[in-house]
């Protein structure tokens, strides 16, 4: 028993040692070819069918190859230096050589998807690489729900997420309980479209099912997000009681109290404190409004900067981005979460916010 043990570690351990002997060769073209693979850009001068006829076979492996430089080059530069027509391009060769590679379909159309700090805001693109993912992997449960997740949050199109929902709840393997969870899902996106407790559901399975640290920790993130947004939706209706009530906007979230219109002001979970928006007669969270606000410059500044890539110059101004992005992406173009204003200088296409003053 030990020996026929002992024996198979070897027959293990000498697969592994000529799997590396092969990578090796496939490392040292890839690189001649290019100049010492100095970016990452040069290597997709490589088209899938050059990487076919040197791979000698081993599609898989050189696809794994492509992976690791592809984590190692996105890990090391900001989402503003990065194109997503080069990730899309990227990721594409990989499950060129590896159809099946479904978790580059996954992470890399996340990542194309959603909006930057976390991802290059190319929601057109990312889809495009779960659909090939879809196509390639007809039987996987994971590639239509997460697609359905970014047709829900960021074009919002509710009907085509729900449609995802469904196709992902009938594939096979899928457990009773995670099946009715996801048909729930699909008929109160049919139903109701964008809403607080649905968004809640759906970011709580992303919570629970996903591999990756970061991921489950953006989905906590949010989830404490749709808290505090809830309890600003029910102040905010306070606020309007109290203007009904007293022909003004209250001079602070506490007049609420005192009024009697509400019996506290809740603890939010993001932190920060409630405050009134005056010019667009809300109640916001200070935490919840710098995270939108840096986010919101985050994707505007670099939405700047590619279109100083495209055209050889900076937009002239607020009007010129607000157009390229609606042309570019499928997102709305983002208005200051406290009614404040975004500015440009068309000089350095740095995009910043300019709070507007109030009486």
């Amino acid at each position: 028993m030990k020996a026929g043990t002992g024996k198979k570690s070897v027959v293990l351990l000498a697969i592994l040692l000529l799997l590396i002997i092969i990578s090796v060769p496939f490392q040292i073209k890839i690189d001649d070819m290019r100049g010492k693979f100095r970016s990452v850009e040069e290597s997709l001068y490589l088209s899938s069918s050059t990487l076919k006829n040197i791979s000698l076979g081993y599609d898989e492996l050189l696809a794994d190859i492509y992976w690791m430089r592809a984590l190692q080059y996105f890990g090391s530069t900001s989402p503003e230096e990065q194109d997503p027509e080069l990730l899309f391009h990227y990721f594409d060769i990989i499950t060129d050589l590896d159809p099946k590679f479904v978790n580059a379909y996954r992470y890399g159309g996340t990542f194309l998807a959603e909006p930057p700090p976390y991802g290059l805001g190319d929601t057109l693109k990312g889809i495009e690489l779960f659909e090939k993912g879809r196509k390639h992997n007809p039987n996987n449960y994971r590639l239509p729900l997460e697609e359905g997740f970014i047709y829900y949050f960021y074009p919002k199109d509710y009907e085509k997420a729900a449609d995802l929902f469904r196709e992902a709840s009938e594939k096979p393997g899928v457990s009773p309980f995670r099946k009715a969870s996801m048909k729930g899902m699909a008929a109160a996106a049919h139903a109701k479209g964008g809403n607080i407790e649905l968004s809640k559901k759906i970011w709580e399975i992303i919570y629970e099912t996903s591999p990756s640290e970061g991921r489950r920790n953006f989905a906590l993130r949010n989830i404490e997000e749709i808290d505090t947004m809830a309890m600003e939706n029910r102040l905010t209706e306070a606020l309007r009681e109290y203007k009904n009530t007293y022909k003004k906007i209250p001079d602070s979230p506490e007049d609420l109290v005192k009024t009697g219109i509400i019996e506290r002001i809740p603890e939010p979970p993001v932190g920060g404190e409630f405050v009134i928006a005056p010019e667009i007669e809300s109640i916001k969270n200070t935490e919840l409004a710098e995270r939108q606000t840096e986010q919101d410059l985050s994707f505007l500044n670099a939405k700047s900067a590619r279109y100083k890539t495209r055209y050889g110059e900076y937009p002239r101004n607020m009007e010129d981005l607000r157009v390229y992005i609606q042309q570019e992406t499928t997102g709305d173009f983002p208005a200051h979460p406290l009614g404040g204003e975004y500015i440009l200088d068309s000089k350095t296409g740095k995009v910043t916010v300019q709070n507007r003053k109030t009486e």
